[in-house]
């Protein structure tokens, strides 16, 4: 079978004359575009008619094409969030801090807290070993210390102070304005951040840095913490010496009600004995005793002289007897008075009325007046010494730096404010590209 030259070779350039006509035929590679092209339209009609996603398929056919994409878009995205999350919003704080924030002013002084008292060996010792005495005056430091830094101290100062006008001179710098109508836990926040109290236990100085919109403000502020420093010390010191003197002062009078009441028993007793020392009649009782027992002894012995040459029933030696009887009952009557002469533990109904129970009694009550004595007087000479002790532990405030009053602002630190802004910024941005790769990576 006889086939033509345009039919042998389709799609080749070729001028063949043949029966005498010239063919133009269109070039190879033209050829072959419209071909794909027509066949990559029916081939993506097809795909769309059965359902599938040319695009994803043409996505799996070429992986190193479409990475290469995702890759250059996710880069985009990443510039685009550290230009809105960071180099915009570092930009805008920057400029607020160095167009828009107000200039503050400080105001330094510094005091300490001394003892008149001399320090001893012991609290010395303490205070290196930091287990210092209460009473020290590195504690009462740590308590201004505390009180300044505290809540009290906004309560205490003085009404013609106002801090809500002072810390909102400048209102259009709302970063670092105080505000208005804050509750106390704010104020004292924003008082915290613009006081500065710091301590060094080593020399035990009080070092306070007042900031504020103007130079007198903060000179004012600081004339107010050292005026409430010194009233606290103050107060500190005078409860100290109370202190000190109240255990005294509570021993005299404990000691004192005991002795009112040892001698309220004293005195009724000598009431309802109606004598003033029973000590002192018992020594009466004895000589009269003892007298009784002379003469009796006297008219024996004379007795027995007459009885040599009289006899019993003789006048005389009757008269003698009688004596000796009479004598003989008065000194039986004064010894019933010392003692009824039975022991009391083997007695029963022991008349108390008799003089050894007095005497008993009145050495018991004798012998609790004498202690409750010494004791008062030992009370008083404990509390005069206290209040010696207390008058010599005087605190007070040793200020060596007055308020001093700014010239120049130095606060607030604008470069190392935009800076610490920018490194914060850029550190969170940091973090969350390292979770999403890290998460991309996973997954």
């Amino acid at each position: 079978m006889n086939m033509s030259a345009a039919e042998k070779m389709p799609g080749e350039k070729a001028d063949e004359i043949g029966q005498g006509t010239v063919f133009n035929l269109p070039s190879k590679k033209g050829a072959a575009v419209a071909k794909a092209n027509s066949k990559d339209g029916k081939l993506i009609s097809r795909l769309k008619k059965s359902g599938l996603d040319p695009q994803k398929l043409l996505d799996l056919a070429l992986p190193a094409a479409t990475a290469k994409s995702a890759t250059k878009m996710r880069h985009r995205m990443i510039l685009l969030g550290f230009m809105l999350c960071v180099a915009m919003p570092a930009a805008a704080f920057s400029a607020y801090m160095f167009f828009w924030a107000s200039d503050q002013y400080h105001s330094t002084t510094a005091f300490a807290v001394r003892s008149s008292q001399p320090v001893a060996a012991t609290e010395v010792l303490g205070m290196v070993m930091g287990n210092a005495g209460g009473e020290s005056a590195t504690s009462n430091s740590y308590i201004v210390t505390d009180y300044l830094q505290s809540q009290s101290v906004l309560e205490d100062l003085p009404d013609d102070l106002d801090l809500q006008t002072i810390f909102n001179r400048e209102s259009s710098d709302f970063l670092f304005s105080m505000g208005r109508d804050l509750p106390v836990e704010d104020r004292l926040s924003y008082w915290n951040d613009m006081v500065d109290v710091s301590f060094d236990a080593t020399s035990g100085v009080i070092q306070v840095e007042v900031r504020s919109f103007r130079p007198e403000d903060s000179v004012e502020i600081a004339k107010a913490v050292l005026k409430r420093s010194e009233i606290l010390v103050n107060q500190l010191s005078e409860a100290n010496r109370r202190e000190t003197v109240r255990f005294a002062e509570e021993s005299v009078a404990r000691a004192e009600a005991r002795l009112k009441a040892i001698r309220k028993q004293m005195l009724a007793y000598r009431n309802e004995t109606q004598e003033v020392s029973p000590e002192e009649n018992a020594k009466l009782a004895a000589e009269m005793i003892a007298g009784l027992d002379q003469q009796r002894a006297n008219r024996e012995a004379e007795k027995k002289s007459l009885m040599s040459y009289l006899d019993e029933d003789s006048p005389r030696i009757r008269l003698l007897n009688q004596q000796i009887e009479a004598l003989e009952g008065q000194i039986s009557s004064a010894r019933e008075r010392l003692g009824s002469g039975i022991s009391p533990s083997g007695s029963t109904g022991t008349n108390r009325t008799a003089l050894s129970f007095r005497l008993a009694d009145y050495s018991e009550l004798a012998l609790e007046e004498e202690f409750a004595q010494q004791l008062y007087v030992t009370s008083l000479a404990s509390l005069e010494t206290a209040r010696q002790e207390a008058d010599g532990k005087h605190l007070y405030l040793a200020t060596f730096i007055q308020p001093t009053l700014s010239e120049d602002a130095q606060y607030p630190h604008r470069f190392l404010y935009s800076l610490a802004m920018f490194l914060l910024l850029a550190g969170a941005w940091s973090v969350v590209v390292l979770m999403y790769y890290n998460v991309r990576d996973r997954t």
